[in-house]
């Protein structure tokens, strides 16, 4: 259950959590609390040991002076009120392996500090407050080591000093016993008492938690999870018991009677009951009589802490100035980081900038490089007054932290330009820019950036963006003054030294050329028997090889074909100009195709052995440096790609891809034609409905208020095709979903749609089975292994692969086995069996593990694919040959263990692994675990194509809300058999009606999807009253189509294909980007044309709307 969900829970119930914490913390004295031994950790056994540690006979403690000091610092940072000026010891009775004495010596009469407070932030700015009961002083027990047979004892723990906070049962909410936990932690750290070091157990928390009516102020039995040394296992294990305690109140209507003690399990993600919880008459506390009292009020005098750098104080004045929350957390978790921003911010006196500031240029490792920190405070407040860049600040912190002798100053006055320059530069900028100045002028302010980048470009990168920008808006304003400030820093390229400015890149000028004619050939036409031809090409230059006399350039064209050219000088006078020309400048050369000598064949080309001799090259273009190399583009960073496009379309690859797009998309075309079918266009701008994916909407100038939306499909136009009597009809469609994209998903889309009059369910599918044959064989040919199509119901989709596109080229089926596990004990399957879900498997045989079995690192891998998709973990057993290897077995029982080995028939060296859960996340948890293992164990051949229709979908689920709503579409006809289920809407049974709807699955894709229409008014009519629409609102929705289907509408039914991800699946590509043309990026930006952009003001009051910033 969701955390959220819980709360819901105990509000409807009118409960609240009462949460009490006792925290552990080891205090980081040099020797143990009661002898001389080291307190440190160590790897050998028992070598930081005495007589005393161990509780040998006849010994005596002597306290640690600085034990009380450390837990005094404490009680300074908790404000507490000291109120024991004298504090004692005491003896505290349990028998327990770790502890040999049989008692632990700690406080409880007369505690070193008797109170305190510790205020918390939660992570939405908002506050809370916990009371301490008392702080005390108590020694730790040994460490216990556990063997197959034997345990084992450690005494280097034993008697080192501890101090144990305990609160007031105060907390309310799961998530504040955490942030709370968190706050003592940085506290401790932050004051340096303790390293607190959670892995060593230095700092672990025990909680103890009941349910109680709300007003109502009496304690409840407590259950207390033991030994929490993680901030997420505290919120788990709390959500856990929480579940636990209300689940026996809704049932017995009282709350459970007895106090326990319990362990969280992380890896079963459940709690586990150790015992049942001591009560304090247990421990039979009574004084110490081997250690005398001692008087701490003058060391409590002596001592002061800065509250102002703890962590509730530092995250006040952050957040406060504007800091998220989360983000003040980071000054907090490290004392040095703390006290450095108050330091400075005392000075600069604005929390956000010198937070930002400090992010930005001090690692969080670097703090202690930090000499004085008023040079710091100094530098801060030149970049806050805008004297100095942002890349000047980095540079100098750099190398101050490095250099102590470094002269900040001195840098800063060596690398500036004055206010003239500046001014200059935008002059002539706006000069040689007049087009953008005019627009900005307009009310464009938006494309001043443009201008500040061309005006960086001449002065420097170092300078202000800030104040240049408002320089330029000065300037064309008509403003004096063009910027704020008399000096403007740049970026030096060495310490104390002026750079030089980086000056864009100028190409050289060069005639315009002009032909009626650019070439007689294209490379592709040429073969070693156009030898002797005079030929003319065009092209871009690949790559020039200089050879002293000659020099050889790779020529390639619009055929994606590469052609070696020879020139030699002397045909050439300008050679030494010519072999300078860069890669992808636009050559026109003529000459003759001559054979290579046979030394310089390259095999590697079509045309390896001949060569073209040029007589006559013209320039027709010249080309900047490339951004990437082009050959190398599908291995560039996919953003700087997308910014050149245009570029990227030269890559052999990427044309390859858009080349097979056309020819698919052709090939539906030719088949389609060939039957019939009319490629009609339906409209773009169209009307919006509240079902299916967010659409895009589009505002409209003339008519204020109103929108169109884009198309998320043609869906209604073409079934209104066919009530007008176009029987069979096509299109090539542009569809679009405002969501967010991802591999297989972009904003915009194509789709090839269809839809036929008269046809039913298995003639659609025939239909397109035979073009999806088609295309694979005449296209792709023998590049694939084609394989028939398999036709399966989406129950067994679901029951065997645990998802409706299962990858059918490799086996791992599932199985459910609820049946055989129902009456186990074991809470990880018997809680989900109770709660109406269900436990499914999934058996991986020693020949599907090869030569050797899933390693440990794979079995954790899996895991944590099961967690990510809902699981709390991945239980399995292995079947050895005597007997089964699993973690879960002492809890399943041998003979339900002996139940799923037969009913899975597994085999010695099989793994089976499991899934408890509701439906939807056992199949969601155990198909993403399938579909790795296909991959880990290469059990997928990528050479085939194993096609399927899926059919038989439900026609309505369940949304998280309980309503009804369509799985596919709302305009699908119900199967035969069920359409008057369809009709009545009894409750019972419209999660059992069949829709004919029917999915075209590849490769654990879905690239197709349709149905057979409801062409009745009334079965449209009863769909919608099924999922809780009165007629005004279904009439909002299609009212149109209802309308026309009173109007003689044929019997039909049709598909879309995801024509982007059927070319994704046949040019095995990651993601749908690779087989577009213009892609958007993952978070659905153009970066060629830089959209979605601004408007200027202008533009969006003309189209009434108004924008509402976040």
């Amino acid at each position: 259950m969701e955390l959220d969900q819980l709360n819901e829970l105990l509000k409807k119930h009118e409960l609240e959590l009462v949460i009490g914490l006792e925290t552990h913390v080891r205090l980081n004295t040099k020797s143990k609390l009661f002898c001389s031994c080291a307190n440190q950790e160590i790897e050998t056994p028992n070598q930081n040991i005495c007589s005393v540690c161990t509780g040998q006979m006849g010994v005596l403690p002597a306290i640690n002076k600085e034990a009380i000091k450390k837990a005094i610092y404490f009680g300074k940072a908790v404000k507490s009120t000291f109120g024991n000026e004298v504090i004692s010891w005491d003896r505290k009775h349990y028998e327990y392996p770790d502890n040999p004495k049989n008692i632990q010596i700690t406080q409880f009469h007369n505690p070193v500090i008797p109170d305190g407070q510790v205020s918390c932030f939660r992570n939405d700015g908002s506050q809370f407050t916990v009371n301490l009961t008392q702080v005390h002083i108590e020694e730790d027990a040994a460490k216990l080591m556990h063997e197959k047979k034997i345990s084992l004892v450690d005494f280097n723990k034993a008697g080192v000093p501890l101090i144990e906070i305990v609160t007031e049962p105060c907390i309310r909410h799961i998530e504040d016993a955490s942030t709370y936990a968190q706050y003592i932690h940085r506290i401790v750290q932050n004051i340096g008492i303790s390293e607190a070091n959670l892995e060593k157990g230095e700092f672990k928390s025990d909680v103890s938690v009941s349910l109680r009516k709300k007003r109502d102020y009496n304690l409840n039995p407590r259950t207390e999870i033991k030994n929490l040394n993680s901030f997420k296992f505290m919120v788990d294990a709390l959500k856990e018991e929480v579940e636990k305690q209300l689940s026996y109140f809704l049932e017995h209507g009282a709350f459970r009677p007895d106090q326990t003690t319990v362990l969280w399990d992380a890896e079963l993600k459940q709690t586990k009951t150790m015992r049942k919880k001591e009560f304090e008459a247990d421990y039979r506390f009574i004084s110490e009589p081997d250690l005398p009292f001692v008087s701490i009020k003058n060391v409590v005098e002596s001592i002061d802490v800065d509250l102002s750098t703890l962590p509730f104080a530092v995250e006040s004045i952050l957040i406060k100035g504007g800091v998220l929350p989360q983000d003040a957390k980071f000054f907090t978790a490290d004392s040095l980081r703390s006290e450095t921003f108050i330091a400075i911010n005392n000075v600069i006196k604005d929390p956000s900038f010198v937070a930002k500031t400090l992010v930005n240029n001090i690692a969080a490792d670097e703090y202690a490089d930090i000499h004085r920190i008023e040079h710091l405070t100094e530098i801060f407040q030149l970049f806050k007054d805008e004297k100095i860049t942002s890349v000047l600040v980095q540079n100098a912190i750099t190398s101050y932290l490095k250099d102590r002798s470094f002269d900040y100053n001195t840098y800063f006055k060596d690398n500036t330009i004055s206010e003239s320059q500046i001014k200059d530069a935008i002059a002539k900028v706006i000069l040689e820019h007049q087009a953008i100045a005019i627009d900005i002028q307009s009310g464009n302010q938006g494309k001043a950036g443009i201008l500040v980048g061309k005006v960086i470009g001449i002065i420097g990168k170092g300078a202000s963006g800030k104040v240049i920008r408002e320089g330029i808006l000065d300037a064309l304003s008509g403003k004096a003054g063009s910027t704020k400030h008399e000096a403007i820093s740049d970026v030096p390229k060495a310490k104390s030294q002026k750079p030089e400015a980086k000056e864009e890149e100028v190409l050289a000028e060069i005639p315009l050329i002009i032909k009626e004619e650019y070439r007689t050939h294209v490379i592709s036409d040429i073969s070693d028997e156009s030898i002797n031809e005079k030929v003319t090409f065009s092209g871009w230059v690949s790559s020039v090889r200089d050879h002293g006399e000659l020099i050889f350039i790779d020529l390639r064209d619009s055929s994606a074909q590469v052609f070696q050219v020879r020139l030699s000088r002397e045909s050439f006078a300008n050679l030494d100009e010519l072999v300078k020309l860069k890669p992808e400048s636009v050559i026109m050369v003529s000459g003759t195709i001559v054979q290579r000598k046979e030394d310089d064949y390259n095999l590697a080309l079509r045309t390896g052995k001949i060569e073209l001799e040029a007589k006559d090259l013209e320039i027709l273009n010249l080309s900047k440096t490339l951004p990437f190399e082009i050959k190398r583009a599908t291995k560039t960073n996919e953003n700087v790609r997308f910014q050149y496009k245009y570029l990227d379309h030269r890559n052999d690859d990427v044309r390859r891809v858009i080349v097979n797009r056309h020819k698919v998309i052709k090939m539906m075309r030719d088949i389609l034609d060939a039957q019939e079918f009319l490629e009609i266009e339906t409209p773009i701008l169209s009307a919006g409905t509240d079902e299916g994916a967010r659409e895009f909407i589009v505002p409209t100038r003339k008519q204020a208020g109103l929108f169109y939306t884009l198309p998320q499909a043609p869906q209604q136009f073409k079934q209104m095709l066919m009530v007008s009597g176009y029987e069979k009809y096509f299109q090539i469609a542009r569809c679009f979903r405002d969501e967010d994209s991802r591999g297989d998903r972009q904003p915009e889309f194509t789709q090839l749609d269809i839809e036929m009059a008269y046809a039913s369910m298995q003639q659609i599918i025939d239909l397109n089975t035979q073009m999806f044959n088609g295309i694979v064989e005449k296209i792709y040919g023998k590049k694939w292994i084609l394989h028939p199509f398999e036709v399966i119901t989406y129950k067994d989709a679901m029951d065997y692969y645990g998802c409706d596109r299962p990858d059918l080229r490799f086996g791992l089926k599932l199985q459910d086995i609820t049946g055989i596990v129902k009456d186990t004990t074991f809470q990880v399957f018997s809680k989900p069996i109770e709660e109406g879900g269900i436990v499914k498997c999934i058996k991986v045989s020693a020949e599907e593990q090869g030569n050797k079995r899933l390693s440990k690192g794979q079995i954790e891998k899996l895991t944590a694919i099961a967690q990510q998709h809902g699981l709390g973990g991945l239980a399995y057993i292995i079947v050895n040959e005597n007997d089964l290897q699993s973690p879960i077995i002492k809890f399943l029982g041998e003979d339900i263990a002996a139940g799923i080995i037969n009913t899975t028939n597994a085999q010695v060296g099989d793994i089976v692994f499991f899934s408890a859960a509701d439906y939807a996340t056992a199949n969601k948890a155990l198909d993403a675990v399938r579909q790795e293992l296909g991959k880990m164990l290469r059990l997928i051949n990528p050479k085939e194509l194993r096609p399927a229709w899926v059919i038989d979908f439900p026609m309505f689920e369940k949304t998280d809300e309980g309503r009804w709503t369509f799985t596919h579409n709302p305009f699908s006809m119900p199967a035969i058999y069920d359409i008057e289920k369809h009709i009545n809407g009894k409750e019972d049974e419209i999660g059992t009606i069949i829709a004919q709807q029917y999915d075209l699955i590849l490769n654990g894709y879905e690239i197709g999807g349709g149905s057979v229409r409801a062409h009745k008014p009334e079965i449209l009519e009863a769909t919608y009253k099924n999922m809780g629409y009165n007629k005004d609102e279904m009439m909002k929705s299609v009212g149109t189509m209802y309308k026309a289907f009173h109007y003689g509408a044929p019997p039909h039914g049709g598909i879309a294909w995801g024509v982007d991800r059927l070319m994704m699946i046949l040019e095995k590509k990651a993601s749908i980007r690779e087989v577009m043309a213009f892609p958007k990026t993952g978070t659905s930006e153009d970066l060629l044309f830089g959209a979605p952009s601004l408007l200027s003001n202008k533009k969006v009051e003309e189209m009434n709307v108004k924008v509402m910033k976040k």
